[in-house]
């Protein structure tokens, strides 16, 4: 979509609306975030689709969306290389979260205990990282947050111990508790200095 389709649409809102006309420049915004997400996320679940791991896919995406809204996370400045990682980054981990599945046993649970625990440990160390965009300025939000992180890791944590003894009865479970213990070791890097660094560089590439 172009920029002045935004642009168009949020004077028409703003005047519907009888909003001031400074808001006009950040409902835009909004407006292309928005269509960014919703195209990211559709086009996210078709990869999947076409690498037959689409449940997986979307379980990623559920992971990853519960763990950085408490624990935040890099972001690049460009929304639309977010979303190019997005579409890029989850069907791999899902498929991958399938091959892995296959391995024996033993395999796949020490991946989801040390999931878990380097989970643990960027929270403790990183959490929460903030943005430009919307950075931290209250002690008592970033004291908040960080405690909704551990609650959000451990739920997680009980999720794929559920899956754990599910997987006898349901084979996929095993597959989408790889899935899960992929994603969080993904968010758990974002969390870290290198994975800023990396988005500085993408950045810069803009």
């Amino acid at each position: 979509m172009e920029p002045n389709l935004y642009r168009r649409l949020a004077f028409y809102l703003c005047q519907q609306n009888q909003l001031p006309a400074e808001k006009e420049y950040e409902l835009a915004y909004a407006l292309e975030v928005l269509f960014i997400n919703i195209l990211n996320l559709t086009l996210t679940l078709l990869i999947g689709w076409l690498l037959g791991v689409l449940p997986g896919t979307a379980a990623c995406l559920l992971v990853a969306t519960a763990y950085r809204h408490t624990a935040g996370g890099t972001h690049a400045r460009s929304p639309w290389i977010c979303a190019a990682i997005t579409m890029c980054v989850f069907p791999v981990l899902a498929w991958l979260g399938a091959q892995l599945a296959g391995l024996p046993v033993v395999y796949t649970r020490v991946a989801a205990v040390a999931a878990f625990l380097l989970g643990i440990y960027a929270i403790c160390r990183y959490a929460p990282v903030d943005s430009v965009q919307a950075p931290i300025i209250s002690e008592a939000r970033h004291r908040r947050l960080k405690k909704y992180s551990y609650l959000v890791i451990g739920i997680l944590a009980a999720v794929m111990l559920l899956l754990e003894v599910g997987s006898s009865m349901w084979l996929y479970a095993r597959t989408l508790q790889m899935c899960g213990a992929l994603t969080i070791l993904w968010v758990s890097f974002n969390l870290t200095d290198t994975a800023a660094k990396l988005s500085q560089l993408l950045d810069r590439q803009q």
